[in-house]
């Protein structure tokens, strides 16, 4: 790609220790020659995201010097960042949703014409920009009509747009299909040709190896190692993240079991806004048997899951669980079934933050008999098992007293994780289960639900990912605008080309770069 020698970033000697102790990052040395792209790994914890917002003047460091094209920086905010020449491309996406795609673009950098607002000049630079390094967006469109993969490109227009150079993206490919996932890489090799330079935060290696020249390691808040992508590999990449080789994913056991456990029949859902999202949607779930619905976010997975769980009500069909009608079922009464719900905000819907570890296992079961002490929670008996789980799926925090919010975004999706396949399920749906968390999370999450569904559960799985999908359904299910357009075997004849097809199109004989 278009690297010299020269450094346009460096930090030396880093530190960021928290109020409360916890050290994030630990003497780190990162280096980003001009005009490459330059991958930064690590587990969730290793201090990847945290090393980017110091870099980025969202977090003050606490010992260290920061470079920028051989001069010393010291970033109060990112606003002095983005003076600089620098943009930063968030997972959670900044946009208003309200506003145009212009609007969104141009916010807080807004061309003038004497004391107005010069919209056109700003859309012609916009347009400029957008066939420079082919980011294609409808302008006037509002972004709450947006998918996720258009809200990724305005992010990076938006960037551009403010004049960076340095762009730092966090986790950009996690919710993008493989179709959607190239467009970008090319977007981006287009960039360095032009001169920019690129950080990406990642955990997926493939990824790594596809797009990057050089890559740097973070294991614990320490720099492991730099590499020129070209003089790796994928194992040594994976072994210096997380200090060990992969363990082999769990053996699927076939079932012979006939039960259907879980069944949508014919189900039509609508938005708050009175969308159809849903529609006319049956599938069913047999005893041991892994069902996953592929498909870009945004296509009616939310609905068809806030319909079973008792968010919102059906505007027609049935559910049923165990041969029971549990259509209209309220969502108190959704969770006393004995069914595991692993949702895809593990933060707004699956933890509490500002509550302790323990506190957070026993969401949806403290009225049961296992942790009554009379009409009192046996706290003993909860800690307990909260050291218990801890252990077991290898939850990194201080104890079980400590605040879920204090904890990486990895360890709390294995706190809901264990949380939910503790209750022994006998359906369990899990929803983006691997969503943002490293290499390591994901094989132990991955088995977790292989060794439920090898124990008799039926699983409903829901991902964005169509390696997650196809590493562990039995069947699989590909939907578009709210239709279930194909169900297939997940046998050696199905190719994530084939499922990208119908996801995007609707069709399996349709080229996906077509409107």
């Amino acid at each position: 790609m278009g690297a010299d020698n020269q450094n346009v970033i460096e930090m030396k000697d880093m530190y960021k220790i928290y109020p409360n102790g916890t050290v994030a990052n630990s003497g780190v040395n990162f280096s980003v020659k001009r005009g490459e792209i330059h991958a930064l790994v690590g587990e969730n914890g290793a201090g990847k995201t945290t090393l980017m917002k110091v870099l980025f003047g969202l977090e003050e460091k606490t010992k260290g010097a920061v470079y920028i094209s051989g001069k010393e920086v010291n970033f109060k905010s990112p606003r002095e960042a983005i003076a600089s020449g620098m943009g930063m491309v968030h997972q959670e996406f900044m946009l208003v949703p309200s506003y145009t795609v212009a609007q969104n673009i141009a916010l807080g950098n807004e061309k003038k014409k004497r004391i107005f607002c010069d919209r056109k000049a700003e859309k012609e630079q916009m347009e400029k920009i957008s066939k420079q390094f082919g980011l294609t967006a409808d302008f006037d469109e509002p972004v709450y009509r947006l998918s996720v993969g258009a809200k990724q490109r305005i992010e990076i227009l938006k960037v551009l747009y403010n004049n960076a150079k340095i762009i730092i993206l966090d986790e950009p490919t996690a919710v993008l299909t493989p179709q959607e996932t190239e467009e970008l890489f090319c977007s981006l090799r287009l960039m360095v040709k032009d001169g920019y330079t690129i950080v990406l935060i990642t955990h997926k290696i493939k990824e790594v190896m596809d797009i990057s020249d050089s890559v740097t390691v973070l294991r614990n808040g320490q720099t492991i190692q730099t590499l020129k992508t070209s003089e790796t590999t994928p194992d040594e990449i994976t072994s210096l993240m997380i200090g060990r080789q992969l363990k082999p994913k769990r053996e699927r056991i076939k079932s012979q079991s006939e039960k259907t456990v879980f069944q949508v029949d014919h189900l039509n859902v609508m938005d708050r806004r009175g969308a159809l999202k849903v529609k006319d949607m049956s599938f069913s779930i047999k005893q041991g048997e892994i069902f996953g619905i592929a498909g870009v976010e945004g296509n009616g997975q939310s609905e068809l899951i806030d319909a079973i769980i008792g968010f919102l009500k059906p505007a027609s069909g049935r559910v049923f669980y165990d041969g029971k009608d549990i259509t209209g079922i309220s969502t108190s009464e959704f969770r006393k079934e004995p069914i595991g719900y692993i949702p895809d905000d593990r933060n707004l819907r699956g933890s509490s933050l500002r509550q302790s570890v323990a506190e957070n296992f026993i969401i949806c079961s403290h009225s049961g008999k296992e942790f009554n002490k009379g009409p009192y929670l046996d706290w003993k008996e909860v800690r307990k098992k909260s050291r218990d789980l801890i252990e077991e799926y290898e939850i990194k925090t201080d104890s079980e007293r400590a605040l879920v919010g204090s904890m990486s975004g990895g360890n709390v999706q294995k706190v809901i994780v264990a949380r939910e396949i503790s209750k022994k399920p006998d359906l369990l749906i899990a929803c983006q289960p691997t969503r943002g968390v490293d290499i390591s999370s994901i094989e132990y999450i991955h088995n977790k639900i292989i060794e439920q569904r090898n124990k008799g559960a039926a699983v409903l799985l829901i991902s964005a990912e169509l390696t997650e999908i196809m590493g562990l359904s039995d069947k699989i299910g590909m939907l578009y605008n709210g239709e279930l357009v194909a169900i297939r075997e997940n046998d050696d004849t199905v190719t994530e080309k084939e499922i990208g097809k119908y996801i995007l199109n609707g069709r399996q004989d349709q080229d996906v770069t077509e409107e």
